[in-house]
Order: structure tokens, then sequence, then C-alpha cells
């Protein structure tokens, strides 16, 4: 079975409610033997001005990118609101090369 590294980049709500609604549902659904999220570029300020997708996010564990918040000076709102935030790049290549497939949405 695979396993997907779902990808959140875009500035556009449609788009990113259309990545996170699809990762929820092969979660729920175990359309894949594991599902991964990234929140990075663009889509972290989106993300923070949505309740309903950061927590969907959050109960989905997330991660948003460390450097592009503190780039973008959010990244105490991440912290307040208790969302994960981490340097994501090796992570992310890691996972790639253990074979997940992304999803970039």
């Amino acid at each position: 079975m695979n396993k997907v590294v779902i990808i959140l980049v875009n500035p556009n709500d449609e788009v990113l409610k259309t990545g996170v609604l699809y990762g929820a549902n092969a979660v729920k659904y175990k359309w894949f033997e594991d599902v991964k999220f990234f929140v990075f570029g663009a889509s972290q300020e989106i993300i923070l001005k949505n309740d309903e997708l950061l927590n969907t996010l959050k109960k989905l564990q997330a991660v948003a990118c460390k450097f592009v918040a503190k780039e973008k000076g959010i990244d105490k709102l991440y912290k307040e609101k208790g969302f994960n935030l981490e340097y994501i790049g090796e992570p992310l290549s890691n996972l790639i090369n253990e074979g997940y497939v992304p999803m970039v949405f």
C-alpha cells in the first residue's frame, strides 16, 4: 500500500479546502498506508485565517514550515494556536526518498 505526503502551498482557500478534505478522507477511510501533511509557503497565512482548516490540520498532525513562518512574522501565531511548527525541508525530502508520493494542493 502506498504512503502519501500532502503539501499545502496554494494561497487559494478553495484549493486548500480540497487538499485538506481529500487528505482527511484518505486518513478516515484508510486509502493509504500513511498520510502526512505539510503547510508550506503562501498557504501559511491563509491557514491561520481559517479556523476550520487550522483545526482539521491540527487533528491530522500537520506540520507548518518554521522558516517560512519566521520570515512572514507569523511563527508566534502558530505557536499560540498550538500548531506544529518545524523546519520541513529535510523531513519532507526524507519522506519522498522513503517512497511517499507527494500530492501538492
